[in-house]
């Protein structure tokens, strides 16, 4: 009987892990948690943050295209192949990826920025800030100091990459974080991302607050 007991607590335990595991996180609940590590360093939640909200600005203006008083129904579908919350997760990922290892390189060769550059800077930060949702402003999981330090830094990125097309005689969007020549790149690079957090993450109700929708998730676009 203490057998029988002790096999049911274990099951029970068990499952209960598994589903705490697989819930989806209050992100800003979670800043310090590690969503991957690239070469070593570590980039948690708030590193991801730009990422994330960068992500459902893009995906939520064709969200309220496609449904302009329930955008969450978008969210839900199957489009081009794949479900769009889990694919906007994995770009923002491995746009976090993409410029984690070229800042590191732009820095390594003491890369920085021209006055005139710096004030381009500023007037993409600009840019970003006007395009984001009111809502998101309202609903940002880090401060605007820390989006505008992540800003700061693809500045150093986007000059970087500029360079390395020109000296491999390749077109910058080859260097992309879709692109052909960064996928060698990236090849060398050791890079581990923390599923049981980064998995737990709802792309699309970061900065976005949706009504409940329980549609289930249905074809849209050729998918």
């Amino acid at each position: 009987m203490l057998l029988l007991a002790g096999f049911l607590l274990i099951m029970l335990a068990g499952i209960y892990l598994g589903i705490s595991t697989r819930r989806p996180i209050v992100y800003r609940s979670h800043l310090q948690d590690v969503a991957v590590t690239v070469d070593g360093e570590d980039l948690t939640l708030a590193d991801m943050a730009y990422y994330v909200v960068y992500e459902e600005m893009n995906v939520e203006k064709d969200a309220r295209i496609y449904d302009p008083k329930r955008p969450k129904k978008y969210w839900n579908t199957h489009a081009n192949g794949v479900f769009v919350a889990p694919e906007a997760r994995r770009i923002a990922m491995e746009m976090a990826i993409h410029d984690r290892i070229l800042l590191r390189k732009a820095q390594e060769e003491g890369i920085v920025l021209s006055t005139e550059e710096k004030e381009q800077l500023e007037r993409r930060r600009t840019d970003f800030w006007e395009d984001l949702f009111d809502e998101q402003k309202e609903n940002l999981p880090v401060s605007y100091s820390r989006i505008d330090k992540t800003i700061g830094q693809l500045a150093l990125v986007q000059k970087y990459q500029m360079k390395l097309a020109k000296e491999n005689g390749r077109t910058y969007a080859s260097y992309n974080w879709d692109g052909a020549f960064y996928e060698q790149l990236r090849k060398g690079h050791d890079v581990s991302i923390h599923k049981l957090v980064w998995n737990r993450v709802q792309v699309g109700d970061v900065s976005l607050k949706h009504e409940a929708d329980f549609t289930p998730a249905r074809k849209w676009g050729g998918g």
